[in-house]
């Protein structure tokens, strides 16, 4: 028993490849000596990882319980065991009910919003996290039972 979820937001990997490559012309403007860019290329290749580690996010669930990742690589994760989940289901918000985009803490709890729509949302330790990926209602749907069976 498996389920997984993904969803990437594509204008987080267009800012990240224009802050990178911003980054790299100012690196190469200063290798070749042309002038001393390095007080520009260091923000806008923070900017371009930071911005590539929050452009997409990944739902795992499997007996073990749930496991959200984020980025390219996969880091950083959390994790909840399937005993620690109090109750699961699916959940459309929106970005003004939450705070905005990206990883928000509200009066609703922890969500991590790259796109408006259906979100996995737990409960889990007395505090709320919602992630939002399609087919939500699914992954829900075998936390509950995992929470059942344990």
């Amino acid at each position: 028993m498996v389920w997984a979820a993904r969803t990437a937001n594509a204008w987080l990997y267009a800012l990240a490849a224009v802050a990178g490559a911003v980054a790299l012309a100012a690196l190469a403007l200063t290798a070749a000596g042309a002038t001393d860019l390095w007080a520009l290329a260091i923000p806008f290749a923070l900017v371009a990882v930071t911005t590539l580690g929050c452009s997409s996010v990944q739902a795992l669930v499997t007996e073990n319980g749930l496991k959200v990742t984020f980025g390219p690589f996969g880091w950083p994760a959390r994790r909840w065991r399937a005993a620690d989940i109090e109750s699961a289901h699916a959940e459309h918000r929106k970005p003004s009910q939450v705070g905005g985009w990206g990883y928000r803490l509200s009066g609703l709890g922890t969500t991590v919003m790259l796109r408006a729509g259906e979100c996995l949302v737990i409960r889990a330790r007395g505090k709320n996290f919602a992630v939002s990926v399609d087919d939500a209602e699914r992954g829900a749907a075998l936390l509950n039972g995992l929470r059942k069976r344990g």
